[in-house]
């Protein structure tokens, strides 16, 4: 038995492993379409080795060389799709299919029809690289700031695609002829970087899928059940985080602390029913109107605080009443009665981005109780808040 062989045989084996394991991980994660479509992507990969461990039971070369390539081809396919899907991209998938259906004609014409060895041994494996470097780009930019799993994954399919780049260059010099020492060099090249690629890829592939599960956990800890919007913790968070970016990018950075008047009122003649759709209903009023870098979240029974940044005092002065006004004015269904709802308002300019956003709520909570006080339905504005 050849070095060779032993490798063949470890990369059919642990594609084996990692397709069973990628199947687990759609069963226990949620069945995610593209975790699903990686483990086919190994399932096809291990069929590759398999095809090439079985190179001596073939009577037709090209049936043994148009096999092992489409074995390629689709877990590339594949791998790159389930990318495509997990991130959302525009990527038609279709041109992806149409382009390998292309490549694997051109392959069978030069393996069949009018033989050229560094083609059809070069094709595939150029489709292969497009597809990795496409892979990698995708990873890495659907977001601002990556994952470090997606980092990872990203360099190693780049890595990867630049290897196998080089070795399907050393296949075409071949021309039409085999040649022998082109041929020894393409192997060493393969079975030197294959497998460390094939394991890294798909260890960083269950790092994203372990890092998307934490960072869904994470948004559900900081996320509002009912209204969707952030819950008392992630409003705290997110804005104590933000706040010095706000008020180094804009002149006027305010927060805005409001409740629904009269709500248990509401509660008592609809029932809770009722009280939760009027909630429902006020903060996707509100989220229609704001900005989307400005910060909404729920944390009360039926108080909301926004943290809002504007280019001038005027046009962030103005912005409270155009939420009251947009919620006065727009009454509410439940079933067959309409709900007319009002709120008031608190807001605190602030100009220190040391602020603790609890002393902001707690300044702007002031306002609102003036609000309340003064009849409710109206806007009370206080001094600005420096520390």
């Amino acid at each position: 038995m050849t070095p060779i062989f032993y490798i063949l045989v470890t990369l059919f084996l642990t594609s084996v492993i990692w397709s069973v394991i990628f199947l687990m991980s759609w069963f226990t994660l949620g069945k995610k379409q593209y975790a699903m479509l990686w483990t086919i992507a190994f399932a096809l990969s291990a069929c590759q080795w398999a095809t090439i461990l079985a190179e001596p039971l073939f009577d037709s070369h090209t049936l043994y060389w148009m096999l092992g390539s489409s074995f390629s081809v689709g877990s590339v396919l594949l791998g790159t799709w389930g990318h495509c899907i997990r991130v959302n991209s525009s990527i038609k998938i279709r041109y992806l299919i149409i382009s390998a259906i292309v490549t694997l004609a051109a392959v069978y014409y030069f393996t069949a029809i009018n033989v050229h060895v560094g083609l059809f041994m070069s094709l595939y494996v150029y489709y292969d690289v497009i597809l990795l470097i496409l892979s990698a780009v995708i990873i890495f930019r659907h977001k601002q700031k990556s994952l470090p799993a997606e980092i990872g994954a990203s360099i190693t399919y780049s890595l990867c695609g630049l290897l196998l780049f080089v070795a399907a260059s050393i296949a075409l010099l071949q021309g039409s002829q085999v040649n022998e020492e082109y041929i020894a060099l393409y192997t060493l090249i393969n079975f030197m970087t294959v497998p460390a690629a094939h394991v890294g890829m798909a260890v960083f592939m269950i790092f994203i899928m372990a890092s998307d599960l934490a960072e869904k956990m994470n948004h559900l800890a900081m996320t509002d059940v009912l209204t969707g919007c952030l819950n008392r913790r992630g409003f705290y968070n997110k804005s104590q985080e933000q706040l010095k970016d706000k008020l180094n990018n804009y002149k006027y950075v305010s927060l805005i602390y409001w409740d629904i008047d009269k709500f248990k009122k509401i509660n008592d003649e609809f029932g809770h029913a009722g009280g939760d759709v009027v909630l429902v209903e006020a903060a996707k009023i509100m989220q229609d109107c704001i900005n989307p870098d400005d910060l909404f979240g729920r944390i009360g029974g039926e108080e909301f605080t926004l943290l809002i940044a504007r280019n001038d005092e005027p046009t962030a002065k103005a912005f409270p009443e155009k939420l009251r006004n947009a919620l006065a004015s727009s009454p509410i269904h439940f079933n067959d009665k309409v709900i007319n709802v009002t709120a008031s308002f608190g807001v605190i300019n602030i100009k220190c981005n040391k602020t603790a956003i609890e002393s902001a709520i707690n300044e702007a909570d002031k306002a609102l109780y003036h609000a309340k006080n003064g009849g409710r339905n109206q806007v009370v504005h206080i001094s600005e808040l420096s520390q």
